[in-house]
């Protein structure tokens, strides 16, 4: 059987609903009820991520090395850091 992300999307959502129940469990009489529901909800959702099998890699044709692109002047970091710099502080000095 081949797991999907769906799944695990799944599972992790079980193990999170389990968390949330085991630590921000209501106050009142049944506190240890909810917690220990936390508890074993975490364990099911942590044993059922376990139990999934990870997708076998598949074999890929060789490919060549990644070549980054070459910025262009308006893409670089140099370029835009200062101008947004400079309009913000414009905009905090406005609104003083």
């Amino acid at each position: 059987m081949k797991t999907t992300s769906a799944t695990r999307i799944a599972a992790l959502a079980v193990i999170v609903s389990g968390i949330l129940l085991l630590v921000l469990a209501p106050a009142g009489d049944a506190v240890s009820s909810y917690r220990i529901l936390g508890f074993i909800l975490m364990g099911a959702g942590v044993a059922w991520l376990v139990s999934q099998r990870r997708p076998e890699p598949t074999a890929q044709p060789q490919q060549q090395p990644y070549q980054q692109p070459v910025l262009r002047w308006y893409q670089s970091p140099i370029l835009w850091v200062p101008i947004i710099a400079v309009v913000l502080g414009l905009l905090s000095w406005l609104m003083m």
